[in-house]
């Protein structure tokens, strides 16, 4: 890597950009936003030689004025060595990590200065990485530059984009350039992009002008044609030329340059100046290119092994191809970096990685010692091999899983024992897997072979179920499960009962639960899990899936409380994946509490790649326990963080929670409305921006399919559409999906439409197997849920009063107020039926209360028009008349956090924003709150 601390360096010229002038614009703009505190980024694709890197220097020269400049270029050798980006970006900054909160200021040193264990994960460091550069900016505003992006090490990557996609209203500016073929930048979106065409001929022959004015016009043209549009290419082959070629006197020699593309025409002249230079000074640029860090000191040090001192950079400096500056070392464009490594042979850059491994010895930094000693090495060398196997245990600690993969394949390359190479490769295809990278780990799975030890056997069997699932193939997913539990389960029954566990979760999405359900238990009815105590959990999930509820429940309430028990005795990831499954039993207060200090666990320790999953888990337990606000909110930031750290899966099952909050407010998932066509995005009784369905946040993202249709059906009878939410409640409720959980807080609802429209045939039985569940797990709200579907389907008018007085006597204080209120609504309905209208107005408008304050816009319609009815005339909602509605999302969270009397800082540390950030929401919450100040919040009812 090359960088450049500060502005102060850059070089104060402005460059020739021609034909450049609506990219420079946009670049310019993202630089005007972190003056004015909107903070920006922007990426910049393109060919070798485009422009990238000039527009990058362009930014630079900007930001000389009053600004402060960071600067790194990625390195093809260095992209398995995990923050290496980051350690040259930030390594002159670190003195400010002290102002950061705990855990971000030990993640940062811990992967940068590398002088403590990091905590966390990769993206706590992109969170740290966020609030050192806001504090850098409370000083100047930041400008940060990347070049060769494509080549950064994946954590790096990971951690930069993170912050460029929550800069928020920091005074920072971020800009990545990287080639054209990038896929790294695929999965950010928000982040502008940038794509640079080739030049036309007019804008090419501008260039050549501007620089040479006396050029041949003969010459010039070929140059034009030459270069193909490409800038660089330009430049290089105008200064290629001898005074008499300038003139056209005499004939340019371009013997095989019509055929070479036009960045492999720059290489050629790189090449041929570097190959002009004296020997030593050419083992020089070998190093140098083979190396990071810039650092003059460490180069040298390498070089001196091989012949070169500090005085060889001499004729390279000379010759316009690197810059020295005090103990920072450059090279002049990626491109020229490119030629002074791969233009030397096999023997020369094996000599000069093995010099830096040496001289990186001196520096305590064994990560990197280990890939120059990898890179040295041809052939089979298991000295070299365990090396790596020891660093990417280091690397691990310091949550570079994407470099764990990349140093256990190397480490495997260089190992001949096949038993040990299948190992090392099962390792590297887990640790890709956890970094994201789907295809190469499944590749190294491959690689691996047939395996024999359990622990890889679990490995594989794991990432090869992970990406089956993402690819929608639950199915194969279990059985890839079930079968490792098979192979291994004789030798290590705790792998064993694992792996049967996770199978039989995977079953809940097969196409047909039920029937995956009793083959995973059939396959499994011979193993001996020595009584373990997950495989009970496993017993009570499949128990629930087939039916059998009352030992289903049974199981899982063991389960669930040994979860608890034994919580300190595994990893964080552990305990939020064995966390929960009471929840099948209604259990939701009792879950909620755990889920809570879960959350509360993960935003402590910074896992914030684990902390969507448990927002997911809050968001579902919220939505039902009638939590709406808080569910949305949670929803929300759930959704945002799963499409920061690229967990598309749970980015579905997050947003089919937003579309059911959205529909029960009355606004079709999607912002669609059947009857009157496109509706805008504010409509229900909310104000100001609505964020419901969540596309903004992640676009291309759809709601998983089943909750999709629950949410499509709970409009539908919200909106008194019984005939449709029937329809979607019976698909719901029946075939393969009869017993999952959606399906099961679908029965009631189904009972409720099929009683509407006279379809006792429909009704009766799915009031009788909802009855069977709430028997079986005994929760207060089912029952008295189940007794609201005995008053719906009674056939006499005393029969149905005492089945909804009974009802709700039932809800007082069962946790589920929504259902309590539905209760009240149904009832009233009955009495106004029944000419009651004295008693049908109290129970009407308590449950319209109800469904105002918890923002249930459909229910809250139906309320008031059963109100009309009986004569009464209940005021419209005032738009926003909830003074907490009136916020966005993000805007609730730091209001919430700031009634706690957290500061700026604290919570910024808490949500993954910048302080400034959470002051500009302040700012803008205080107005719609009716409050002037941080005092005023504790006193408000914020629910």
């Amino acid at each position: 890597m090359t960088d450049a601390v500060l502005a102060d360096g850059a070089d104060p010229r402005p460059l020739d950009l021609s034909g450049r002038d609506g990219e420079r614009a946009v670049l310019e703009g993202v630089l005007r936003g972190a003056r004015t505190g909107r903070g920006e980024a922007a990426v910049v694709l393109g060919e070798s030689g485009s422009g990238k890197t000039a527009l990058l220097d362009q930014c630079a020269w900007a930001a000389a004025d009053g600004a402060r400049l960071l600067r790194c270029t990625g390195v093809q050798s260095e992209t398995a060595l995990p923050y290496a980006g980051l350690q040259v970006l930030l390594r002159g900054t670190l003195d400010r990590a002290s102002c950061l909160t705990g855990h971000q200021a030990r993640a940062l040193r811990g992967v940068v200065a590398l002088d403590a264990p990091p905590a966390g994960d990769r993206f706590l460091v992109g969170a740290a990485t966020l609030s050192l550069l806001d504090e850098l900016a409370e000083e100047r505003p930041v400008v940060v530059l990347v070049d060769d992006a494509h080549w950064l090490d994946l954590e790096t990557m990971d951690a930069l984009l993170f912050a460029a996609r929550r800069l928020g209203r920091g005074q920072v500016a971020m800009v990545f350039a990287a080639h054209e073929e990038s896929t790294a930048f695929e999965g950010a979106p928000g982040v502008p992009m940038l794509r640079l065409g080739p030049m036309t001929d007019q804008e090419g022959a501008a260039l050549l002008a501007h620089r040479a004015p006396d050029l041949h016009t003969a010459v010039r043209d070929r140059i034009v044609g030459l270069a193909q549009g490409n800038p660089l290419a330009l430049v290089e082959l105008l200064g290629a030329l001898t005074t008499a070629q300038r003139k056209g006197s005499e004939p340019l020699d371009a013997r095989e340059m019509a055929v070479l593309p036009a960045s492999w025409r720059v290489r050629r002249i790189f090449d041929e100046r570097i190959r002009a230079l004296p020997g030593p000074t050419r083992s020089l640029l070998t190093v140098a290119a083979a190396d990071d860090t810039g650092d003059v000191a460490l180069v040298v040090a390498a070089a001196a092994q091989l012949g070169a001192g500090a005085g060889d950079f001499g004729p390279a400096e000379a010759a316009d191809l690197v810059r020295v500056s005090g103990q920072r070392l450059a090279f002049r464009h990626p491109l020229v970096r490119a030629a002074a490594y791969q233009g030397a042979v096999l023997t020369e850059r094996t000599s000069a990685h093995r010099a830096l491994a040496e001289a990186t010895s001196a520096t305590g930094d064994m990560g990197r010692r280990a890939w120059h000693l990898a890179a040295a090495t041809v052939g089979y060398d298991e000295v070299v091999a365990a090396e790596l196997e020891r660093s990417a245990r280091l690397f691990r600690s310091r949550g570079g899983q994407a470099a764990v993969a990349a140093a256990y394949r190397r480490a495997a390359r260089l190992t001949e024992d096949r038993e040990t190479r299948s190992l090392r490769l099962a390792a590297a295809s887990a640790a890709a897997a956890e970094a994201g990278q789907a295809e190469l780990a499944e590749a190294l799975a491959d690689e691996a072979g047939p395996v024999s030890n359990p622990s890889a056997v679990a490995r594989i069997a794991g990432v090869r179920a992970a990406l089956e699932r993402e690819r929608g193939r639950a199915e194969s997913a279990r059985l890839l499960l079930v079968e490792a539990a098979a192979q291994v389960t004789a030798c290590c029954p705790a792998t064993g009962a694992r792996l049967l566990f996770e199978s039989a979760a995977m079953a809940w999405d097969a196409p047909d639960p039920v029937a995956a359900a009793r083959d995973t238990r059939a396959r499994a009815a011979a193993l001996d899990f020595g009584g373990h105590p997950v495989e009970r959990g496993a017993a009570g999930v499949l128990d629930m899936l087939t039916g059998h509820q009352a030992s289903g429940a049974a199981a899982i309430r063991e389960f669930a409380a040994y979860v608890v028990r034994t919580r300190q005795e595994r990893s964080l990831n552990d305990q939020v994946r064995l966390h929960g499954w009471d929840m099948l039993l209604g259990e939701y207060r009792t879950v909620h509490e755990e889920a809570v200090a879960l959350e509360w666990e993960c935003r402590e320790r910074g896992a914030v790649g684990i902390l969507a999953r448990v927002l997911l888990r809050l968001a579902r337990l919220r939505l039902f326990l009638g939590r709406h606000r808080d569910a949305y909110t949670t929803a929300v930031e759930g959704l945002e963080i799963a499409c920061d750290t690229g967990q598309r899966h749970l980015a579905t099952m997050l947003s089919g929670a937003l579309a059911v909050l959205e529909a029960l407010d009355g606004r079709p998932p999607g912002g669609m409305d059947e009857a009157r066509g496109s509706e805008g995005r504010e409509g229900g009784n909310r104000q100001g921006p609505v964020e419901w369905a969540g596309q903004h946040l992640c676009p291309g993202v759809e709601p998983i399919p089943v909750w999709l249709t629950r949410a499509q059906g709970l409009l539908d009878l919200g909106r008194g559409r019984y005939d449709l939410a029937t329809q979607r409640f019976t698909a719901l409720t029946g075939g393969p999906h009869g017993h999952l959980m959606v399906s099961v807080h679908s029965l009631p609802d189904q009972v409720e439409a099929a009683v509407r429209i006279d379809r006792a045939a429909d009704a009766g039985p799915a009031a009788d197997r909802f009855a069977r569940w709430a028997r079986a797990t005994g929760t207060a709200w089912s029952g008295a849920v189940e007794l609201r579907c005995r008053a719906l389907l009674a056939g006499d008018d005393a029969r149905a009063e005492e089945f909804y007085e009974r009802a709700l006597a039932a809800h007082a204080g069962d946790g589920r107020p929504f259902e309590q209120a539905r209760t009240r609504l149904l009832y009233g309905e009955w009495l106004r039926r029944a000419r009651r209208r004295a008693a049908a107005k109290e129970e009407l408008t308590t449950a319209l209360d109800s469904f105002d304050s918890m923002r249930a816009g459909a229910w809250a319609g139906r309320a008031r028009t059963e109100l009309r009815a009986v004569g009464v005339a209940p005021a419209a909602p005032a738009p926003g008349a909830h003074h907490v509605d009136r916020l966005t999302a993000q805007e609730r969270r730091v209001v919430l956090l700031a009634a706690t009397g957290l500061s700026n800082r604290d919570i910024g540390a808490r949500l993954f924003l910048s302080p400034r950030t959470v002051g500009y929401h302040l700012s803008n919450a205080y107005p719609k709150l009716g409050v002037t100040s941080r005092a005023a919040l504790g006193a408000l009812d914020l629910g």
